[in-house]
């Protein structure tokens, strides 16, 4: 038997060291999780938790008189709190039936188990263990800046035979889809300290993840919205100069790869050389607009800066949140 005397922390509570050699054994680390166990005057402080058996959480979501974007956004929620089984409930889903089950294959392992003219079963297979957060950063990326390229290429070269328009719009599902992955995964470790230490994150990590990829979705957003415009340009025979808006949209690009190569090597220079060549960037969109002076021209700049402001954001949680 160790004793231990007890030492006033602060002014409302205590500590008691731990013995190294258990710690040591333990493999444990600053900032680990213990738990405590009550029962009568006996405490036991555990690494792993009690076992509990996990709860199958069940909801129910009525739709009657929703719109089927209330819908859609009800969906996604009951999604992001984990329910293992939603049951979407109708007087008469029929005309529902095509539009909610597109809203369930847009999140990942979500399927849908039952139907009928009113009710749809939905049931979640994620296992949390089974995911690794940083490579589906890394994807949710790679497809941004796909994205980002084939828009490039677009603007020099409408080919009827390859609607990139089409292939954006296509891959930007594939963000949204990984995005609310990455959030309901995030928002599991916010809630159970269980799930974070399986993940083998920290609360800070947590942060800095959800406020990347948010970032990181919102740019490939601009990316969609960027190559439909290019698109009216090209059908309705518009006149910009193409050779210099590719190369400002290269720019771009070029300073979205760089933060993210700042961001996976975590180095501080090249996040701050990106984050002070911002007002660079915008007085550029700012020069193309005032030689393009056109209603398409002034949207696709605004779209332009959306994205360098984020850049930037990036470059913030690269020196705040590391």
């Amino acid at each position: 038997m160790q004793i231990r005397r007890l030492v006033k922390s602060g002014l409302s509570s205590f500590t008691v060291a731990l013995p190294k050699d258990w710690i040591d054994r333990n493999k444990l680390n600053k900032g680990d999780f213990l738990y405590i166990d009550e029962k009568d005057n006996k405490i036991s402080i555990t690494t792993e938790p009690k076992k509990e058996k996990k709860e199958k959480k069940e909801f129910v979501l009525h739709v009657d008189g929703k719109s089927a974007k209330r819908i859609r956004r009800e969906i996604r929620a009951t999604y992001l709190d984990d329910y293992q089984t939603i049951y979407i409930k109708g007087t008469n889903l029929r005309p529902l039936i095509g539009e909610i089950k597109k809203d369930i294959q847009d999140l990942v392992s979500l399927e849908a188990i039952e139907e009928s003219h009113d009710k749809v079963i939905a049931r979640n297979f994620l296992d949390f263990t089974d995911v690794s957060i940083k490579l589906l950063i890394r994807r949710i990326d790679n497809i941004t800046r796909a994205m980002m390229t084939d828009s490039i290429e677009y603007i020099t070269n409408p080919s009827n035979d390859y609607d990139a328009a089409k292939i954006v719009v296509e891959r930007d599902t594939d963000v949204n889809r990984l995005t609310f992955l990455m959030f309901k995964i995030l928002k599991a470790c916010i809630r159970d300290a269980e799930v974070c230490k399986k993940l083998g994150l920290t609360q800070l990590q947590v942060l800095q993840f959800w406020n990347l990829v948010f970032l990181i979705e919102k740019i490939a957003d601009e990316t969609k919205r960027i190559v439909r415009i290019i698109k009216l340009v090209h059908s309705n025979n518009i006149k910009v100069n193409k050779k210099e808006l590719v190369a400002l949209y290269k720019e771009i690009k070029a300073a979205y790869e760089n933060i993210m190569k700042a961001y996976y090597k975590g180095d501080i220079v090249l996040s701050d050389e990106i984050y002070e060549s911002k007002p660079m960037l915008l007085g550029q969109c700012d020069k193309y607009f005032q030689k393009n002076k056109i209603l398409e021209v002034s949207e696709i700049t605004g779209k332009f800066k959306s994205i360098i402001s984020k850049t930037d954001d990036i470059s913030k949680i690269i020196r705040y949140l590391n």
